[in-house]
Formats: C-alpha cells, structure tokens, sequence
C-alpha cells in the first residue's frame, strides 16, 4: 500500500476505521495498516482526537497504546456522515 502526506489525515477517516470494526480499542499500527498513511502520521491525528474530546486512550503496556471513540467522537461520526 503506498504512503500518502499525512497531513490529508481526516478525524472522520481514523473514526470510519474505527467503527467499521467489531473491537473496543484500537493500536496505532492497526488502524495505520488499514489507511495509506505511515503510523507517526496516525498517532499524531490520533492524539489530536484525544485531544478535541473525540477519542479515549490508555497505555496498556510498556509500549502499547490503547485508543477507542468516545460519545462526542461518535456524534461527530454520526453528524458527518449523514450530510
């Protein structure tokens, strides 16, 4: 999969990966996999979800990282997609 500018990373396109998955929460290397974006690109938008209220995280290990949607990210999914 080629690697895009990460900067075109948009918050509903880290969400839409999210939701579309039955797990709870998330790694950064798994929702990187998904997308065409390198994994320091995802962390970065990912802790800028956190950061607007729209995604939790929890470190769950020394070096693992947890991340899930909140209500508000998932009200901002909700309102974006259905415009």
């Amino acid at each position: 999969m080629s690697r895009g500018p990460d900067a075109e990373i948009k918050p509903i396109t880290i969400l839409s990966v999210m939701l579309a998955s039955p797990d709870p929460a998330f790694t950064v290397a798994e929702i990187a996999d998904e997308l065409p974006y390198t994994a320091e690109g995802v962390r970065h938008q990912m802790n800028r979800l956190v950061d607007a209220g729209y995604l939790d995280k929890k470190k769950a290990g020394r070096r693992t990282v947890l991340y899930w949607p909140t209500d508000a990210g998932l009200m901002h999914y909700v309102e974006a997609t259905s415009e």
